[in-house]
């Protein structure tokens, strides 16, 4: 009980952080905002890339950042063309991080990482999910209040219909905690409060919407293991302990790191976002 009632306070506090950081402030507070949360979250990604010395660790977090703000000038500064191209190429990119998953899922001892790749992965990771979020606030600030309603519903009824009912494995290699349950339970529970957001909203179509929820959804469920994977291969079981009841930043974030890009792609290629 005291684990679910300290995961709960502390989720229900970062939402509402969230909200009134992220939505309801000024976009350089906003933006101000999610620099500071990615610089904690490349604390610990540099944890976990295998970065022992403090110094390295800050000057990953620094880079992430400064990287993030570099390319998002060069997407608001150029044309609709240079948006498109990025974004496909990060819906690629959490194509193959899908694949990887799978693979040592299968493969799991004949895996060999070194800290260099997860460095350039994490790279990747953060600035898409820092990039992709100042981007959709930038457009709407509906389409990114649904978009972190929607993941946060994913994780909450997963985790509650797992503990609930979790009996089948889902995939075990990879995160030996989750059930096809958990994931069932979480992908209605999305999918019930997406379509509540539809009815909020005139301009959307009911079937694009749900096309856009379910690639989402599946994003979300996605970036949630890729994360388990790679505190797999650190042999931790949470990326920090800033969070109360959910462990780290990244423990909190990770499901939001493929969400984010692939929800940002699927409206623009809806024409949500112009």
């Amino acid at each position: 009980m005291m684990l679910s009632s300290s995961r709960l306070l502390t989720g229900a506090s970062a939402f509402a952080a969230f909200i009134f950081f992220g939505l309801m402030a000024p976009a350089s507070v906003a933006y101000s905002f999610f620099l500071a949360v990615l610089f904690l979250a490349g604390l610990e990604w540099g944890n976990l890339s295998g970065l022992k010395s403090v110094y390295g660790r800050l000057a990953f977090a620094l880079m992430a950042g400064i990287l993030s703000t570099i390319l998002l000038y060069l997407i608001t500064s150029h044309s609709f063309v240079v948006l498109s191209l990025v974004t496909d190429i990060m819906l690629v990119l959490w194509i193959a991080a899908f694949c990887w998953i799978l693979f040592y899922q299968v493969n799991d001892t004949k895996i060999i990482i070194s800290s260099i790749v997860l460095t350039v992965v994490g790279t990747f990771v953060l600035v898409s999910l820092a990039v992709s979020v100042a981007l959709i606030r930038s457009s709407s600030l509906y389409f990114l209040f649904s978009l972190v309603l929607v993941v946060s519903c994913v994780d909450i009824f997963a985790f509650v219909g797992g503990r609930s009912f979790g009996r089948h494995k889902l995939i075990s290699n990879v995160s030996p905690g989750k059930t096809w349950e958990g994931l069932g339970f979480g992908i209605m529970g999305a999918f019930c409060i997406g379509n509540l957001l539809y009815f909020t909203n005139s301009n959307l179509d009911l079937y694009l919407w749900n096309g856009i929820m379910a690639i989402t959804i599946f994003a979300a469920v996605v970036g949630d293991l890729f994360e388990s994977m790679i505190k797999r291969f650190s042999k931790v079981k949470n990326s920090g302990a800033a969070l109360p009841g959910h462990g780290g930043v990244l423990d909190r974030l990770d499901s939001l790191c493929a969400a984010a890009p692939v929800y940002l792609w699927a409206l623009l290629q809806a024409g949500y976002i112009p």
